[in-house]
């Protein structure tokens, strides 16, 4: 079970990463909820089409990965050049590093569940510096 379970997480971090949709019915029960609150699969597919408009060149980094019982946990990075209009900011070209740990239930082979911590303040306050380094 720990390693199949595993291997749901990592699919879902290849679509996510691939733009596919498609696959995310299979992935995520209808009543998936993230942070407690109602998302389902379409919430998801509308938060990858989100990350797809505003970074091009998606890349993700799995940096560890821990099952225990029906629980997944992942660490992860996200990267791509900021291209589309992010929460009122308008693209600016610089590359971005979204980062956080993510704590999946899982559930009849579906993930019905997922508490989550990320930097993204850290990633809008990179956009909104006045310098136009990169780094």
């Amino acid at each position: 079970m720990l390693e199949a379970n595993k291997a749901l997480i990592l699919k879902w971090i290849d679509a996510w990463t691939a733009n596919d949709l498609d696959l995310l019915d299979e992935i995520f029960a209808r009543d998936y909820t993230v942070n407690g609150a109602l998302v389902g699969a379409d919430g998801v597919k509308q938060a990858v089409q989100f990350l797809h408009s505003v970074l091009s060149g998606v890349t993700a980094q799995l940096h560890e990965i821990v099952a225990e019982e029906d629980k997944v946990v992942i660490r992860w990075t996200i990267g791509g050049r900021h291209t589309g209009d992010f929460m009122g900011i308008p693209p600016t070209g610089k590359e971005l590093e979204l980062a956080g740990i993510n704590i999946y239930q899982i559930l009849d082979n579906k993930i019905v569940a997922n508490h989550e911590q990320t930097n993204v303040s850290e990633v809008i306050q990179k956009l909104m510096a006045n310098d136009t380094t990169d780094g």
